[in-house]
């Protein structure tokens, strides 16, 4: 997106004195030519959101799950029982989400990094929340996920900038 946004902003300026349909349609198509030229997808943009979306009823499934079977109150991991609160596990599940959303924003500009400052905190936030009010199976379900998504994304951004660093050498 930020190799693209001086060509975008070229268009845009090229357009904006123009109000008709016909100008916009123009625009439009250009816009999506620039996108083509440079394999963007747009709506693939979009697809962050996707996973919590989906990932919504499972969680409200599996609270219910939690709280529902005898095997799962009754039980006990490490030093805590899954079916009860446990202060120090939402505390590791809020520090480890906050990790993630730090590590998330490792290469992206200043402007991206304060858009995104208010979600990045309100997620550590509402987990905590949640977990002071949840069965300590579902921090351990946050926290476990965290670790892995702060994994792949180390790991997907090493990849992304050695294929940046790739492509830049040979042009």
């Amino acid at each position: 997106m930020k190799e693209l946004k001086p060509e975008m902003d070229a268009i845009q300026n090229k357009y904006k004195s123009d109000k008709n349909r016909e100008s916009h349609m123009n625009m439009q198509q250009e816009m999506m030519q620039l996108y083509q030229k440079h394999n963007f997808n747009p709506i693939a943009s979009f697809a962050g959101c996707l996973p919590m979306l989906i990932q919504m009823p499972i969680l409200i499934a599996f609270y219910w799950a939690i709280r529902g079977t005898q095997e799962i109150t009754g039980h006990q991991f490490l030093w805590f029982d899954l079916g009860e609160t446990d202060i120090l596990l939402t505390i590791l599940a809020v520090v480890i989400y906050f990790a993630q959303f730090k590590v998330s924003q490792i290469g992206l500009e200043p402007q991206q990094k304060k858009q995104m400052a208010f979600i990045g905190l309100i997620s550590p936030v509402m987990i905590g929340i949640i977990s002071l009010n949840a069965p300590a199976a579902l921090p351990l379900y946050w926290a476990v996920g965290g670790l892995f998504i702060i994994g792949q994304t180390l790991i997907s951004k090493k990849i992304y900038l050695a294929h940046k660093k790739r492509t830049s050498e040979t042009s």
